[in-house]
């Protein structure tokens, strides 16, 4: 999967790209009669849509959303969602959002797996801004393992390992 076109999040007055897609639960929820059907105009893009994100008094709303939909004539604007609203409550969202922060450490060809200097994650329950938490990378960012795959196998191997010698694991 090739690296992904961001949603964007106005923020404490700042503009941040997102690692994250919080209209999809919404979308999954939808029937099929109700949900239109977005179409990829090429691979940075699968979802077919893009959404701006605002955070106003703790609350996360959608303020725009540009894509196309199946017959690929037609743009999917907000309105064709959210008919005459132009700033939609997220009340349907609750987990993590994702921030990319900072210069980008490594670039990863799939998804949202480019690792940046900083991870701000913010914590929504229903639509309301519920936590927040940031994550330096730098601190633990291995240019030799940049997705960390082989630092993963070496704990698990000591783990094991350890285990074993005090006969909590069988050898095989």
């Amino acid at each position: 999967m090739t690296a992904q076109f961001r949603e964007i999040l106005h923020y404490d007055g700042k503009i941040f790209s997102l690692s994250t897609e919080p209209l999809k639960p919404l979308l999954d929820l939808l029937g099929d009669d109700e949900k239109p059907v977005f179409v990829s105009e090429c691979s940075a893009c699968w979802r077919g849509y893009v959404g701006t994100w605002e955070i106003d008094n703790d609350r996360l709303f959608l303020i725009n959303l540009e894509g196309r939909s199946d017959n690929d004539v037609e743009e999917v604007l907000m309105n064709s969602l959210f008919p005459n609203q132009k700033k939609v409550f997220a009340g349907w969202f609750t987990g993590e959002i994702i921030i990319p922060e900072g210069k980008m450490l490594h670039y990863e060809h799939m998804g949202y797996m480019s690792i940046f200097e900083k991870d701000m994650f913010l914590e929504f329950k229903r639509g309301v801004l519920c936590g927040k938490r940031v994550i330096d990378n730098t601190k633990i960012f291995d240019p030799d393992d940049p997705t960390g795959w082989k630092k993963i196998a070496k704990d698990l191997y000591e783990y094991n390992l350890k285990n074993l010698k005090k006969g909590k694991l069988s050898n095989p």
